[in-house]
This record gives C-alpha cells, structure tokens and sequence, in this order.
C-alpha cells in the first residue's frame, strides 16, 4: 500500500510540472508562433489536467487523551493527498472544490507503551494500553490508521486572475471512512532488533470527520483540521470522547 501512494505522489508532482495552459506563454515561454515543429508538437503533449493536487504535511494533536495515551507530536504526523477539482462561482473571487483522496495518520506513544485487542470471558472485545517489557530498548510504538477522505472546501482568492501567486483563504470540512489500522513496534532486545505489525481495528471509529482552514500563498498554505468525530469507539478505557487536532503546511502539484 505504502509504494501505491509513493507511486500516486510522484505521479502527482510530475503532473503538475507539466502542467498549464498549452496555447498561451508563460514563466517566459515563447510563444507558439516562434517555436520549432517539434517545440510545438512536446508542448502539445503536455497534459492540462483541471482541478488541484494538494499534499497536507501536518502534526496530530490530541484532545480529551487519558495519562496512559500521552503522545510524542513530533512523531505523530498526517499525510493527506487529495485531489481537487475547482468550480469557480460565477465571476467571483470564490471557488468551490470537491475532493477525494487519502489521510495516513501516525501516532507515535510517547511512553513504552502499545494498543493491545482480545477478548474477554464474556466473548467481547476488549482494547486495552499494555506497558511494553521493561527489558526492551523500545525504539518507535506507534499506531497506524489510513482514511480515504472526501474533502470540501470554500476558497477565496485576492486575485483570481493569478491564482498562482495569490494570497488565498478557505474554510470546509471532510469526512472519511477507515480502509486500515495496525499498531508498530521497534525494539531492541537482547541484543536483536525486532520489529512487529498487528493489523487490527483497536476500536478505532470506522468514520472520521470535521472542520478545516487553510490560509496562504499560491500553492503554500497553512492548514488546521478539527476533528468533531470521537477517535474510538470501544477503544482503551478513558478514549470515550477523545478526538484529535492536525495543524501543518499545505503544497500544490499542479
């Protein structure tokens, strides 16, 4: 999964490069008039693809946690990559954009600690934080979930006209449904080094969603995500109500 969306990044970035308007010059160009056949004929096959790639760098703040759930937010980053496409509204400076894409959220346990599911006497799921053995060099605890999202966003632009360098707001939401989950284990012991993947729900809400903001400069941004969704739902003791709040920066493929 991890090289898919390595592979739709790269795709992604390549794009946008390539990207813009075949018949007009730009950033120096010449014009069409003055360049050779075969000048013409590999700007001609430049892709103009419509809508924007947007690439969310953020840090994962949590909120209403229990003692036992404390967080490094160093290490408990958001990756989203989302596609949208731009419906201008009318002539003026406002754009709707729908989306879709994925958000690959980290959160790494700032104690030797990590998420543990089974079952109890009575047949029922249990999730419950376990305090990793003290003999080992616990080098990384983290749980892992990935969200396929549909994002909706309201932007303004200063001046449309140049969307690329125009100072811009906006303000919407997104909802997402969880597609997987596993905690990640990183230790040292006896003098091996050892690392482990369990693929479990651990009580994770399946659905996410919330508010977000963005406010910047052409295709670099700020961008806040609130979430209005509890975390988990049969997770951990003390996680009832728990939700979570990204900030970082936001760049533009194309």
């Amino acid at each position: 999964m991890k090289k898919i969306f390595i592979y739709i990044l790269t795709l992604g970035i390549a794009t946008g490069t390539y990207a813009g308007d075949n018949d007009k010059p730009e950033n120096g160009d010449k014009p069409l008039a003055q360049l050779s056949p075969m000048k013409i004929r590999d700007r001609a096959a430049r892709p103009d693809v419509p809508g924007t790639f947007l690439i969310d760098i953020g840090w994962n703040i949590l909120q209403g946690a229990p003692d036992n759930f404390e967080t490094n937010l160093i290490g408990s980053r958001t990756i989203n990559m989302y596609y949208y496409y731009d419906m201008p509204i009318g002539n003026s400076n406002f754009v709707f954009m729908p989306g879709i894409g994925v958000g690959l959220n980290k959160l790494k346990f700032d104690d030797d600690v990590t998420l543990v599911q089974g079952v109890d006497t009575d047949g029922n799921t249990v999730v419950t934080v376990e305090e990793l053995n003290e003999g080992w060099d616990v080098k990384k605890s983290q749980l892992v979930a990935n969200y396929i999202d549909i994002p909706l966003e309201l932007r303004f632009y200063a001046n449309p006209d140049d969307k690329k360098r125009s100072f811009n707001v906006s303000v919407g939401g997104r909802a997402g449904i969880r597609f997987s989950s596993h905690t990640k284990l990183k230790y040292e012991a006896d003098d091996e080094n050892i690392k482990t993947k369990v693929k479990k729900d651990f009580g994770l809400n399946r659905f996410r969603y919330g508010v977000t903001g963005r406010i910047g400069i052409g295709g670099f941004n700020v961008f806040y995500y609130h979430s209005l969704s509890d975390m988990f739902d049969g997770g951990p003791e003390g996680t009832e109500g728990m939700t979570n709040i990204t900030v970082g920066l936001s760049f533009t493929g194309f």
